[in-house]
């Protein structure tokens, strides 16, 4: 299972204090969960999206992953640490990989996922042409492209994670599979380069732990707030005044005037939470 972080500000930051130098900062949270199957950050500099992805651990390569979040000046970034997933049973190391590696991008968009989904190759049938989107092993860039397929034929991200939630319920009752569910979680951080999203969805894990304070669910997406900028986060990464978002619950930010604005919705999921 992997960790993730997403920040949304009024100015260009770099996010040194929650990637590497807070107590619970991403790089802490690697080491410490041993999510060591690769890395990667994206950000945007204007319009322009930038992606550095690696398929090394993270605490591995510290220097080189302090350097580059050192460099970054950015208003909307977001990092993964990754911890495999192996839902078609591969060998270890075909799941390793720069193609594996996350956060994944299309256009203008940015997408990192922590959880597993079940029924991968099942879910790339029904691609379609964005079949082609899938470059590697990693069930979560099959959720990517489904996801961008509804999110292109809907033009709307909140329409389309509800489509993408039911229908991967609907693609496991039709398959051979037999398993309760279809995935573990969806928890998801995704940017279009203008609005910051973060949804908390899970079915699973709801005894495990959050990794550095151990007082939160472990998929329980937690966030912090202030006029100039948001941060959601796997977990949070320091002592300030951090929410925790529920379960099924959608977060979208955005730039309004000079500060950060931000609602948290309720989605129309397909399920018994």
């Amino acid at each position: 299972m992997c960790r993730m972080i997403g920040i949304i500000s009024t100015k260009p930051i770099d996010p040194l204090k929650y990637l590497v130098d807070d107590e619970c900062s991403l790089l802490v949270q690697a080491r410490k969960g041993d999510q060591s199957d690769g890395w990667g950050i994206g950000y945007y500099e204007g319009r322009k999206l930038k992606v550095f992805k690696s398929p090394n651990s993270v605490y591995k390569e510290e220097e080189l992953f302090k350097k580059l979040v050192a460099q970054i000046s950015s208003s909307l970034i977001i990092a993964h640490v990754r911890k495999a997933s192996n839902p078609r049973g591969l060998p270890k190391h075909m799941l390793i990989g720069i193609e594996n590696s996350q956060p994944f991008f299309y256009k203008s968009y940015l997408f990192a996922h922590n959880g597993a989904i079940y029924i991968p190759d099942e879910v790339i049938e029904t691609l379609g042409d964005y079949k082609s989107l899938v470059k590697g092993v990693n069930d979560s860039e099959v959720y990517f492209a489904y996801l961008i397929k509804e999110l292109e034929a809907r033009g709307d991200f909140i329409k389309a994670v509800e489509a993408v939630e039911k229908g991967l319920w609907s693609i496991l009752k039709n398959s051979e599979k037999r398993r309760p569910r279809p995935y573990s979680s969806l928890n998801t951080i995704f940017s279009d380069g203008d609005r910051l999203y973060a949804l908390t969805l899970y079915l699973e894990g709801k005894s495990a732990r959050s990794i550095c304070y151990r007082d939160s669910e472990y998929f329980r997406l937690a966030y912090y707030y202030n006029d100039d900028i948001l941060v959601v986060s796997s977990e949070r990464t320091n002592d300030d005044e951090w929410k925790l978002m529920d379960n099924g619950e959608l977060l979208v930010a955005e730039l309004r005037g000079n500060r950060i604005d931000y609602r948290i919705l309720k989605l129309d999921l397909n399920l018994e939470i």
